[in-house]
Order: C-alpha cells, then structure tokens, then sequence
C-alpha cells in the first residue's frame, strides 16, 4: 500500500467562530484548515441542491454560508440556515470560491488576502 503523504499540503486544524443566524442548525457541519495559503472550508449540507446553497465572503475574513431548501416539508427535515465563519485573517474574496457535490459536500477555497509590498 503506498502511504506518502508528501503530495497533500501540511495542514492544521483552527479552532474558528461559527455562528448561526437564526434558529440553531446542528446538522450542518462545518470544519477549516489552515495550509501554507488558503483555508479550506468544508462544510455538511446534505439533501440541498447547488442553487439552494449560497456563499458569500467579505476581505476581513468571513464567509456566510446559506441554505434555502425549495422544498421546506421534506422528510428529512432539513430547513433554511445560516451561519457565519469567522476565520482568523483577511481573505481574497475575488479569488474565492465553492464547489458543492451531489453528495452534499461543500468545500470553500479561501485565498490569503495578498500582502501589499
């Protein structure tokens, strides 16, 4: 079995400030990691679709993440959220950006915010 570890970037978990807005939503689950550039935001939606999750982010470093599902009686009881990560340093908002898969994996590339010489 190969196990070189080598390829992946060196990581830390951070301990980071996740709020909700509004009504507590305990299934969405949300964990970052911190490497040499970015963070990695990674983030549990399940049973919603691409055009029912949105993210936005401003330069000091937070990111809004929200969720409307269309169909709001679904048997899994998955309702609206939204919840605000506040990560530890300002953040490149244009270089930003989201992938959601269809298993409900949303993960958030998050670029430093590049330092002016």
């Amino acid at each position: 079995m190969y196990n070189d570890n080598s390829y992946y970037p060196k990581v830390k978990e951070l301990d980071v400030q996740v709020d909700d807005v509004g009504p507590s939503t305990d299934w969405v689950k949300i964990n970052v990691r911190e490497t040499n550039d970015f963070f990695e935001v990674f983030a549990l939606v399940p049973w919603l679709s691409l055009d029912e999750v949105r993210v936005q982010s401003d330069p000091a470093g937070r990111l809004v993440i929200t969720g409307q599902p269309k169909q709001l009686d679904n048997f899994w009881g998955v309702t609206s959220f939204k919840k605000v990560v506040t990560l530890p340093s300002r953040i490149d908002q244009l270089r930003t950006h989201a992938d959601l898969t269809l298993h409900g994996c949303l993960h958030v590339h998050v670029p430093f915010a590049q330092q002016n010489l």
